[in-house]
């Protein structure tokens, strides 16, 4: 992947349905690829589909990738239908509702991680293994972080320790299968208007929620574009400026980060 084509190339972006996820795949089908999306939510996946399948090769598929029945039959999908999967970007998350350890609930726990870390597990296993498949392997693995996979303060306990577990699955990966034509990074988002603290609305911890809030206030920046996002995923996907960059963790959050250390 050397310019802005994805011609060919076949692109599963989880979370697609919405948000960064959508904006990721709006992308990647204008520069040419075959865009399989995934979503749990069906009337957005409805909406999604009538509007990108008119732009190109694209498929929506529903999927709730916290069961792992599920997600094989996503990935069996994908490469039945288009034979291979060349870039997986592992989009899909929930917040978590700012508890933190002391005040969490088991059950919500293990929700977060199963999304937010255990899919992004279990897709990779699945693309690395097709991808090593190919004949000339050169695949992609975007896994969408956040500033809450390096500072402790911007949510609760379950989403930092989910965030942080995705920095470390995407060094992993980088290091063990960058020589073998699979580069794997991960974005670390800022703030962004998206649905993602649809999740945290209901028994929202006041008392973590306003200590974020408050960090937030102090940094006085702007949220991060999702659009302007989703053309640096572009970017890091077909290598343009971007080619021997391999497990990084690039912050694109507006300087949140520098404040962190």
């Amino acid at each position: 992947m050397t310019d802005q084509s994805l011609a060919g190339k076949t692109c599963l972006v989880t979370g697609g349905a919405s948000g960064l996820g959508k904006a990721i795949a709006t992308k990647y089908i204008e520069a040419g690829a075959n865009v399989v999306i995934c979503d749990i939510n069906e009337a957005r996946l409805q909406e999604t589909s009538t509007e990108l399948s008119s732009k190109g090769s694209f498929r929506a598929i529903k999927a709730d990738i916290s069961k792992e029945s599920e997600v094989q039959s996503l990935c069996e999908q994908v490469v039945q239908e288009f034979g291979k999967i060349d870039v997986l970007v592992n989009n899909a998350g929930i917040m978590d509702k700012f508890d933190p350890v002391g005040d969490l609930d088991p059950e919500f726990w293990n929700r977060v991680i199963a999304i937010n870390l255990t899919a992004p597990f279990l897709l990779s296993k699945f693309a690395v293994q097709n991808m090593l498949a190919q004949p000339k392997p050169d695949g992609r693995i975007i896994n969408i972080v956040s500033v809450a996979g390096k500072a402790g303060w911007a949510s609760g306990a379950a989403y930092t320790a989910s965030k942080h577990g995705l920095v470390g699955l995407t060094k992993n990966t980088a290091s063990f299968y960058g020589t073998k034509g699979i580069h794997c990074n991960a974005l670390m988002m800022g703030g962004m208007h998206t649905n993602i603290f649809e999740t945290a609305q209901n028994g929202l911890n006041m008392e973590g929620f306003q200590k974020a809030n408050a960090v937030r206030e102090a940094l006085n920046l702007p949220l991060c574009e999702v659009d302007t996002a989703a053309d640096l995923c572009l970017n890091l996907t077909t290598g343009k400026g971007f080619g021997i960059v391999n497990g990084a963790c690039i912050a694109a959050d507006n300087g949140w980060t520098s404040f962190v250390g």
